[in-house]
């Protein structure tokens, strides 16, 4: 019995002190390793960091004034433009008004969205180039812009011709201009709908 327990305890030990050169070396290893290096910004690198903060600080800005504006608008259809409009006169009147309001949203709008088309900064190193995409090339910012263009002009040669037939309606008589009017109102804010619809992904935060 105590021979066999010398020997176990001769193996123990001897398992012990094998271990031992092992851990001092892993320590030893530890110890002499080099920490790497932190990753140090280039300056073309620290300002495109502080430009891009920026870009994303004045999109969220102009994306929460589209919204702003859209929602007023909105919120002005819903109350109803001249509920206290007693005769004709009162509507021609008021109608005119109205539009010059709403006329304004617009343009506000689709001034809001003019600004959010543009580019954003570049990273340093990559090409601003458009790549081709599954479906086709994309657009430089300045094509976007011109595409934005000619569909406010479009838009605006249909909303004159539109409203003038319904003018026209009246065969010349007194409610006329007030029937202008509404079919201005009404185009003006289903663009503004149309508008969120095609800009969605710019317009929303």
């Amino acid at each position: 019995m105590r021979i066999g327990n010398l020997q176990r305890l001769a193996l123990l030990v001897f398992g012990i002190l094998s271990l031992l050169p092992m851990s001092f070396g892993q320590q030893s290893q530890a110890q002499t390793e080099p920490a790497k290096p932190k990753k140090v910004l280039t300056p073309e690198q620290k300002a495109y960091q502080q430009q891009w903060g920026e870009y994303m600080a004045k999109r969220q800005g102009l994306q929460a004034q589209a919204k702003q504006i859209f929602d007023a608008e909105m919120a002005r259809e819903q109350t109803g433009d001249c509920p206290g409009a007693q005769n004709t006169y009162d509507f021609n009147i008021c109608y005119g008004n109205q539009v010059t309001i709403t006329d304004q949203n617009l343009r506000r709008y689709e001034g809001t969205i003019q600004d959010l088309m543009a580019p954003m900064p570049q990273m340093p190193g990559k090409s601003a180039n458009n790549m081709p995409g599954p479906a086709g090339p994309s657009l430089t910012p300045e094509q976007v812009q011109e595409e934005f263009d000619h569909v406010e002009e479009v838009w605006r040669q249909y909303r004159d011709s539109a409203c003038t037939a319904a003018y026209h309606q009246f065969n010349g008589g007194t409610g006329g201009p007030s029937f202008e009017g509404q079919c201005e109102l009404n185009l003006a804010r289903d663009h503004m709908r149309e508008l969120d619809m095609v800009y969605g992904h710019a317009l929303h935060l």
